[in-house]
Formats: C-alpha cells, sequence, structure tokens
C-alpha cells in the first residue's frame, strides 16, 4: 500500500508544477528526442516458492559383508552422509548426531532489500501521441543469506565436531583431532537492467500522463552471498601390525545462482513541461518475470593418500568405512563424486519488481 501511496504522492506533485508552469505562458518546441536521466527505488521481494531436490544416494561400496552396507557419499553434511554417519553413532550407542543441512534447503535462504535505482533513458516521438523508448538502469540494492540458513550452517558444523568426536572414541584411536566451520561471505546484488518500450500519451498537454509497456533484460553485476563448511578429521588407528594414519577433510559450499532474467514492463506516468527544452517526469514500472534463483551445492571430498596404507569398517548396518590408500581395494565411504552446481532448490513463479522513478528530460 505504501509504495502505491507514493506514487499518487509523487503524480500529484508533477501536476501541480506543470499547472504552474503553465500558467506562466510557456508554449515549448515540441522536440521529437528527448533524453532524461532518472532516479528512483526498486521494490521487491524474493520468491518463497519453488523445487526441492536432494543429491541422490551414491553407489554402493565393497564391504566385508553384505549386511554391512555402506555407500559413496560427497558431503557428510546432508542426506545420505548424515544418515550413514548418524546410523553408525546409534548402533555404537554414541549419542551425539550430526544434524543434516537438508530441512534448510528447503527454500532459498536469501533475503533482499529494496534498491536505489539510476538510469538513463532515449525517447524518440513517432506521431503526437505514440513514443518509443531504449532505456538502461543500475539497480544497487543488497541481498543477504536468510538467518535461518546461517543458523543451520551453524548447527550442522557444531554437530560434525560431536558426531566425529563420538564415533573415534569406539575404536583403538589415538591423536585424533576433528575440526569444524561454517563461514559466510560476500553481500552485493547490483543488477544492470537494458529495457525497449513504447509510450502513449493519454492527454496531451503542459501535463502529459502516459502508459507505458515494453519488455528487457536484467542481468547481475558480480556474486551472491555464501557459505562454506569444512570438516576435517584425522586420528590413527593402532593395531597388534602396528599404526596407520587416516586424514579426511569434507567441504560443502552453499551458493546461489542467478542467470539474466526476460522481463515485461507495464506502467504509467506523467510527464510536466518546465520549458521550451526541459520536462520533470514521474512514472511507475512493474518489471514482470521468471527469478531465475536457485540454490546450488558444490562439495570438496578430499581423501589423503597415506602409507601404510590400511583400511577400517565400522560392521554396523548401515556402515562407514575409512580407507587412506587405493592400494587396500577399499574406498573410504567420502568418497561420492563432488556435487557440481547441484540445484537443490530452484525458485519457481513469476517475480514482480515496482520500480518508482523521478527525472529531468531535455528535449532535442
Amino acid at each position: 500500500m505504501l509504495r502505491f501511496r507514493c506514487v499518487t504522492t509523487a503524480l500529484l506533485v508533477v501536476g501541480c508544477v506543470a499547472n504552474a508552469v503553465n500558467a506562466s505562458g510557456q508554449t515549448p518546441d515540441a522536440g521529437k528526442w528527448r533524453v532524461s536521466l532518472v532516479g528512483g527505488l526498486s521494490v521487491f521481494d524474493l520468491p518463497d516458492s519453488g523445487d526441492r531436490a536432494l543429491p541422490p544416494p551414491g553407489p554402493p561400496l565393497t564391504t566385508s559383508s553384505p549386511t554391512n552396507p555402506s555407500r559413496q557419499v560427497p558431503t557428510w553434511f546432508l542426506n545420505d552422509g548424515a544418515s550413514l554417519l548418524n546410523g553408525t553413532n546409534r548402533e555404537f550407542g554414541v549419542a551425539a548426531r550430526l544434524v543434516p543441512l537438508d530441512n534448510a534447503l528447503s527454500r532459498l535462504g536469501l533475503t533482499g532489500e529494496n534498491a536505489p535505482v539510476a538510469g538513463l533513458r532515449l525517447e524518440r516521438t513517432v506521431t503526437t501521441r505514440w513514443s518509443i523508448e531504449a532505456g538502461v538502469e543500475l539497480h544497487s540494492g543488497s541481498f543477504d543469506l536468510d538467518s535461518q540458513l546461517i543458523e543451520a550452517a551453524n548447527a550442522t558444523a557444531t554437530s560434525f565436531e560431536a558426531a566425529f568426536t563420538g564415533l573415534l572414541t569406539t575404536g583403538p584411536f589415538t591423536n585424533a583431532t576433528v575440526s569444524a566451520s561454517a563461514v559466510t561471505s560476500g553481500r552485493s546484488s547490483r543488477e544492470i537492467a537494458a529495457t525497449g518500450a513504447v509510450r502513449f500519451v493519454v492527454k496531451r498537454g503542459a501535463v502529459a500522463p502516459y502508459l507505458v509497456g515494453g519488455g528487457g533484460i536484467i542481468s547481475r553485476i558480480g556474486s551472491l552471498p555464501t557459505v562454506t563448511l569444512t570438516g576435517d578429521y584425522a586420528f590413527t588407528f593402532v593395531t597388534n601390525q602396528g599404526s596407520a594414519a587416516f586424514e579426511e577433510s569434507d567441504t560443502l559450499v552453499l551458493r546461489f545462482d542467478q542467470g539474466t532474467r526476460l522481463i515485461g514492463i507495464a506502467g504509467a506516468g506523467v510527464s510536466a513541461r518546465l520549458s521550451e527544452r526541459l520536462d520533470l517526469m514521474i512514472d511507475g514500472r512493474a518489471y514482470i518475470g521468471a527469478p531465475r534463483l536457485a540454490l546450488v551445492l558444490d562439495s570438496d571430498p578430499v581423501v589423503t593418500t597415506l602409507t601404510p596404507g590400511r583400511f577400517i569398517e565400522s560392521f554396523t548396518t548401515p556402515a562407514v568405512q575409512f580407507s587412506n590408500n587405493p592400494s587396500t581395494g577399499r574406498n573410504s565411504t567420502l568418497s561420492g563424486a563432488p556435487l557440481e552446481g547441484f540445484r537443490v532448490f530452484s525458485a519457481s513463479g513469476v517475480q514482480i519488481r515496482y520500480v518508482v522513478t523521478a527525472g529531468v528530460a531535455f528535449r532535442f
């Protein structure tokens, strides 16, 4: 409601200015070209609906018994990886569980602020009522991570430490170290819009209300915020035959991908003649299009190759397995193919951005 009150008030102001100018007796010469410098505000809401997809289970691992199955996972932090680790801890009687990110990934996890707008528009008069327009606008608002996503990432990192620390107390392990973190970065959201439109003057005169319609594209300049979760663990496995070191690292990056969007434009405004070559303009437009915005995942599972080569399996159902060297013929559970741009949540529907601007136009 506030945005529409602002537009109404602005139009009334322009009307008062134009009436005052008209009373002064100026009768301008109508130039066929007009260039406008405009500034204002872009008001928008990010979509809250969309399609969700978690990574599927990985291929089975070779273990000593089919009753103790394990699978390759690209990360422990969600879905199948968390399920295997938590199932193993349950069978060992370890109370600590890894809190997966799954629930937090059922929404976009991004918030946006209204954006200041600055632009340049070039208009060519075709008839007394019709004209065509081309414009470029810079939208310089900001996007940030949703607080719920940040809280979920921190909870997952904290539980990673507890879950692996608990697991490594169940066997003949020494020198065990476990660490995890969730780090956020980036906060950029500048966008550039290139538009084309036609204008229809509803009523000619010193105060000329008009309708505008057209289309264009909006592209992002710079990157959106990210969350990086990192979990590391290392330990020494001690047996009668000697000891062997193990070291593995799990990195998961949550980032946002937004492509160039096509938009349709519908709006209205008013132009008031200030002098023979100078006009004052205020208008409001709706930019309508698909958001083309997604939350995507990249993972980087790393198993360090060490000697002497050993492997360890939990003999639980489900099981987890560690291997420090391919020569053992066994793979670690954390050996799945890395996730590369996996779209875990894709925004859907129609997004409407309201752009309210005021500016001056020079006729020539």
